[in-house]
């Protein structure tokens, strides 16, 4: 990565988060806000084009305010970014509604803690009208149920991927095409997963069956369980930022990962032999939102930033650093054919063909997934 955020975060730590944020989903699933009611009444935002308040505050993932497009966009508006990473949805939900809401203007949300936002009433409706780039994103992503809500619009979708399998090419021989290297005995200390419950849907989906992975019986969470109980003799280390994962990679403490293709951009940056590959028994992803806090102090500066990060000059400089897949199809006409089929902007098979991340309710809750975690890690 181009930007090396300050390492933190204690076990323990980890576990208060996840505890707040499953307490805080059972609060919300229980009654949750009257805010994504529908209403009559239209939605207005900012005036996009006033001069901005000077500064904006967003928790993200990394990559997604990196100097590379940030400096442009701070020069043009005089909205000085500041941002702070999270490594899991639990802690950027937890972090955006620190201190009572209004610390942060704008999140990256994910689909596994979008719908808890609006839920928790600390997100508020986006006025389309202003959101300059909406029109052109893909059908699927203009208004998917992860971020709009009776007919409300929450997020304005940014980026979107697969959970892919990273390994050392160099090390790792014969190419793997299955999840079954990440609880293979021959790569015992190689192995790196991340630290997150909702860890537990991918060998639901890999090796259970689940066709819809976040929502599975009792029985297949104990089986999931039970197999990620079995990895964890393998695992050298559970990730949290995506430089951690990086870095395990670097020194030669793990050789093959679950990971995002970020992590496969900055190792081969780095110069490191590294592949990824979407195995055989399919994958997870996410989709992210720009999600607009209910009590943000800088919405002039947000909104420019929504709109800026959504342009396609600026999603082919993101995609750049990531190599995540651009929510605006006129992507391609910025990068050109090849990669516009590399990045999957406009295969609608491929975007299908990934399980997206959602916040498990029923039959069981993210509760009892959180639970389950916490016994996986021992």
């Amino acid at each position: 990565m181009k930007k090396e955020p300050i390492r933190r975060r204690a076990r323990e730590a980890a576990l208060v988060v996840i505890a707040v944020v499953a307490l805080a989903l059972v609060v919300a699933s229980c009654g949750g806000s009257d805010d994504n009611k529908s209403s009559s009444s239209a939605i207005k935002g900012p005036d996009i084009n006033a001069q901005g308040e000077g500064k904006l505050n967003i928790v993200d993932w990394e990559g997604y305010t990196d100097p590379s497009f940030v400096k442009a966009f701070e020069k043009d508006t005089g909205c000085k970014v500041n941002d702070t990473f999270a490594g899991t949805s639990d802690e950027m939900f937890t972090k955006f509604r620190s201190g009572g809401g209004g610390q942060y203007d704008l999140a990256s949300f994910s689909g596994d803690a979008s719908l808890r936002a609006i839920k928790s009433g600390s997100v508020a409706p986006l006025d389309t009208s202003k959101l300059t780039n909406y029109k052109d994103l893909a059908p699927q992503l203009q208004s998917p149920d992860f971020n709009t809500q009776d007919g409300k619009h929450y997020g304005l979708s940014f980026v979107w991927g697969a959970n892919v399998l990273i390994y050392n090419a160099d090390k790792v021989k014969p190419a793997p095409d299955s999840w079954n290297v990440l609880y293979d005995p021959k790569f015992k200390d190689k192995v790196t997963v991340p630290d997150n419950p909702i860890q537990i849907a991918d060998p639901a989906l890999q090796f259970f069956g689940a066709d819809n992975p976040y929502k599975i019986d009792q029985a297949t969470l104990d089986k999931a369980k039970s197999k990620l109980k079995q990895q964890r003799g393998l695992v050298r280390k559970y990730w949290v930022l995506a430089t951690d994962f990086e870095d395990l990679f670097k020194s030669g403490d793990t050789t093959v990962g679950a990971g995002w293709p970020l992590m496969t951009t900055a190792l081969r940056d780095s110069g490191m032999n590294v592949k990824e590959v979407i195995p055989k028994e399919g994958v997870t992803g996410w989709s992210d939102s720009w999600m607009l806090a209910k009590k943000a102090r800088h919405p002039i500066c947000a909104y420019k930033y929504m709109n800026y990060t959504t342009e396609p000059n600026t999603q082919s400089k993101v995609a750049d650093v990531t190599a995540y897949s651009p929510a605006n199809l006129k992507t391609c006409e910025v990068v050109g054919a090849k990669r516009c089929k590399d990045l999957h902007i406009r295969d609608t098979n491929y975007y299908d063909s990934i399980k997206y991340w959602e916040t498990p309710t029923a039959p069981t809750n993210y509760r009892q997934w959180t639970d389950a975690w916490a016994e996986v890690r021992g």
